[in-house]
């Protein structure tokens, strides 16, 4: 669904005025048209990387009213292409489709990890399977050990995943589990405060933070980090105007659902979802720049990822339109609609 800004403008008016919240004339940020991904345009994929290559595939398709995908692409952002790689497949039984949306997907030792989401008939899931580039391969590991569920969040921190947060078709999740690939092993560790699914995940310099997304009911503007050495999630400053001082008065659009998330420099950016607002947090002073807002189709469940310490957004979903473009985003340039 696209969102409109909407400035209400007194009858006395002579001049037209524009809207703070898209007024990017004094916000830095510039996207870059980058090559369109190659498989069908999709929404709700999934992404990892691996070395200097990301990884994107399964998601939903506007094909019929919308088909599941079990197809992956590769990315090389140096030659700015994509290849076609080994599709999501059990490789004991190549009839059974393991196409599914709303998965999450890490990145651990090497290799790349999809698990959970949606199948065709609906059904919430919660096998594991794991890509080895090496030998462009998909392999079963263990089921995820929580509840099956869908829009859920991951990541991987020295070598570990974590996955959490989600919906199981009828109550939001707030259970992380750690994925170790070395024993093949899933174990509980603690919740998140609060319960969410969509929401976006990033790491920092091995601390991994999680914010946004949406509740029973409810807007999330907590945002946390998780301590791994302790296990134990640290809240940070709010995603809303929670003091009596100026910084963080515009905070509120960065709340939103099914946006994307991604690092460069240390900083993490935030962007598309239910607002195309993008957002920079710097985690040593816990604060936030609005940057220049996505140029691109406004869209719900893309995908975001970092390659060498480079930020893509690609994919989703605009006003019923599947999308299958790419940017990449300069943060401290001046934005040009024509890149």
């Amino acid at each position: 669904m696209r969102y409109l800004n909407v400035c209400f403008l007194g009858l006395a008016a002579l001049t037209l005025a524009s809207c703070s919240s898209s007024d990017d004339t004094t916000k830095l940020g510039n996207w870059v048209r980058r090559a369109d991904y190659q498989g069908d345009a999709r929404r709700e994929a999934v992404s990892f990387v691996i070395g200097d290559t990301a990884y994107v595939g399964t998601g939903t398709s506007g094909v019929d009213g919308g088909t599941l995908l079990s197809s992956f692409y590769k990315y090389d952002p140096a030659k700015d292409n994509w290849t076609m790689i080994a599709s999501l497949q059990d490789p004991n039984d190549a009839s059974k489709s393991l196409a599914r949306t709303g998965a999450s997907a890490f990145a651990a030792a090497g290799k790349g990890y999809v698990a959970t989401g949606s199948d065709a008939d609906f059904k919430s899931l919660k096998d594991t399977w794991e890509y080895n580039p090496s030998t462009n391969s998909w392999s079963s590991k263990a089921d995820f050990p929580g509840a099956a569920r869908y829009f859920a969040v991951a990541f991987a921190v020295k070598d570990q995943g974590y996955l959490g947060t989600g919906y199981d078709g009828g109550n939001n999740m707030s259970d992380f589990f750690k994925f170790n690939p070395s024993t093949n092993s899933w174990t509980p560790i603690t919740a998140l405060k609060d319960k969410r699914r969509q929401a976006v995940a990033f790491v920092i310099k091995d601390s991994a933070y999680v914010v946004t997304g949406t509740g029973a009911g409810t807007v999330p503007t907590r945002m946390y980090v998780y301590d791994a050495a302790n296990d134990v999630w640290k809240e940070k400053a709010k995603i809303e105007n929670a003091t009596d001082d100026s910084f963080d008065d515009d905070y509120s659009s960065i709340s939103r659902y099914g946006g994307v998330a991604f690092v460069i420099n240390n900083k993490a950016y935030v962007t598309t979802g239910s607002s195309s607002a993008t957002w920079e947090y710097e985690p040593v002073s816990d604060r936030w720049t609005e940057k220049t807002a996505f140029d691109g189709a406004s869209r719900t469940s893309a995908v975001g990822f970092t390659v060498k310490n480079r930020g893509f957004v690609g994919t989703g979903y605009s006003s019923s339109t599947y999308l299958d473009d790419l940017f990449e985003f300069y943060p401290d340039q001046e934005n040009d609609t024509n890149d």
